[in-house]
């Protein structure tokens, strides 16, 4: 089982693991491709610690840059 939640309605569903439809492995992460029961479309969700430091890298350097963007 997956918690998941629908881009489309936003609603955070249970899924059940013969509603993945393919696994794809990219260099930084691995990618779910799950049938949603809440829309019945298929939304992909990336996994995995090198994703998860990836994203975490680029928010630090957001909030690095935010300053610069909008001064006091």
């Amino acid at each position: 089982m997956l918690l998941i939640t629908c881009p489309v309605t936003r609603t955070d569903e249970l899924v059940a693991d013969r509603r993945i439809r393919s696994v794809t492995n990219h260099r930084t992460h691995i990618a779910l491709h799950v049938e949603c029961p809440a829309c019945g479309a298929v939304h992909a969700y990336p996994t995995g610690r090198r994703w998860a430091a990836t994203q975490a890298a680029r928010a630090a350097a957001a909030a690095r840059r935010a300053p610069e963007l909008h001064p006091a």
